[in-house]
């Protein structure tokens, strides 16, 4: 599992502009949760990997 820090994916996003949150962070989907202060990147659920992210940087970055 990674950790990353809010500021560290906000720069990320940066540099990709147009990028999905999904894409830039190299995960199947994105799930939020509200009490989050990191993004949080999980290798292997049902043979997947994902992403938790606080529910803020989720939204900010939602598309469509």
């Amino acid at each position: 599992m990674a950790r990353l820090p809010v500021s560290e994916v906000e720069q990320l996003m940066e540099r990709h502009p147009g990028a999905s949150l999904e894409s830039v962070l190299g995960v199947f989907e994105v799930f939020a949760s509200g009490s989050l202060d990191e993004v949080y990147v999980l290798d292997d659920v049902a043979g997947k990997r994902i992403a938790i992210a606080p529910s803020t940087l989720k939204t900010k970055y939602r598309r469509g």
